[in-house]
């Protein structure tokens, strides 16, 4: 979470406007003032802050107001919001909820809770932010955050690098709907391999590369349950004609029409039991390299780091 994140607070109330600018600078926040609905709009679309605090009540416009207009904005559909109200009422709470409002603060609030649900809601919108769209499974940012926390910390650790074999066959021939439903199926098969290690770490790198970091001794029975749940699901992925040749025929990258196997997985495991660790960069490299090895097996695979 950004701790110099920058925020827009609008109120037509000065006291409350000055009061709750203080706690949040106090806190190490970048805050821009407001002091009504059109001030607050005219600010959030030149300054795009990381997070709204709007009164309920302003002139000019509402802050209900500012929230149907900003969330119009493809722009600022994730960016999160806190309404500031002395309003109590039910059907109000219920009609901002409908506008998609992050949170509701009451009046007066304390200054820890001002803080805290900030620190909150910018830390949720950031993992948001990271996450892969489709499998919703975190990005490249919180991957190599978890990579260089398990080298810091000095533990034993492996990190599975994954990657599916004939992909790009299988979306050319069946389309990308049918690509996206082997993605998901993918991510939920290494998900529940990973509750062996309830410490266990997934992610989705992009397209078909997944990565999973777990404590060193249950990496190999991960990748084992990985390796045996792709061979049993990736037949149903075909039509019943694929299905009872064995394989599929698709058009490969020099135009030519080519025979493809049933996907597959291959899977690169590093640790730092025979060699230190000392790099995101020297973790990602041998993991490309092993992954590489893997997937020239038949079928699916894991390729376990020997050296030291």
């Amino acid at each position: 979470m950004n701790q110099n994140a920058k925020i827009l607070l609008a109120d037509d109330n000065a006291a409350i406007r000055t009061l709750v600018s203080e706690i949040l600078t106090d806190a190490g926040f970048c805050v821009i003032t407001a002091e009504d609905g059109q001030d607050a709009l005219d600010k959030i679309y030149k300054e795009n802050p990381d997070l709204l605090i709007l009164d309920y009540e302003m002139p000019r416009k509402t802050g209900f107001d500012v929230v149907k207009d900003v969330r119009s904005h493809p722009g600022y559909l994730h960016t999160p919001i806190i309404i500031f109200t002395a309003v109590t009422d039910k059907n109000t709470k219920l009609e901002g909820l409908g506008l998609d409002i992050d949170e509701y603060l009451t009046k007066p609030a304390d200054a820890d809770e001002v803080v805290a649900r900030v620190r909150l809601l910018l830390k949720r919108s950031q993992q948001k932010m990271c996450s892969n769209p489709l499998t919703c499974l975190p990005g490249n940012p919180s991957i190599r955050a978890r990579i260089e926390q398990e080298i810091a910390s000095g533990r034993k650790f492996a990190v599975l690098y994954c990657d599916l074999n004939n992909f790009k066959a299988f979306n050319d021939k069946y389309g990308f709907g049918a690509g996206d439903k082997v993605l998901l199926a993918s991510a939920r098969l290494i998900m529940d391999a990973a509750r062996m290690d309830p410490t266990a770490f997934v992610g989705h790198i992009g397209g078909d590369d997944f990565i999973a970091v777990c404590a060193v001794e249950h990496a190999e029975k991960i990748a084992q349950f990985i390796v045996d749940g792709m061979n049993r699901m990736a037949p149903g992925f075909y039509n019943d004609a694929d299905r009872a040749q064995g394989y599929m025929e698709s058009v490969n990258r020099k135009g030519e029409t080519e025979r493809f196997h049933f996907l597959s997985i291959g899977i690169g495991i590093v640790h730092n039991t025979l060699k230190e660790l000392t790099s995101f960069a020297q973790v990602s490299s041998i993991g490309s390299e092993l992954k590489c090895l893997a997937k020239k097996h038949e079928g699916s695979y894991y390729q376990v780091d020997r050296r030291s």
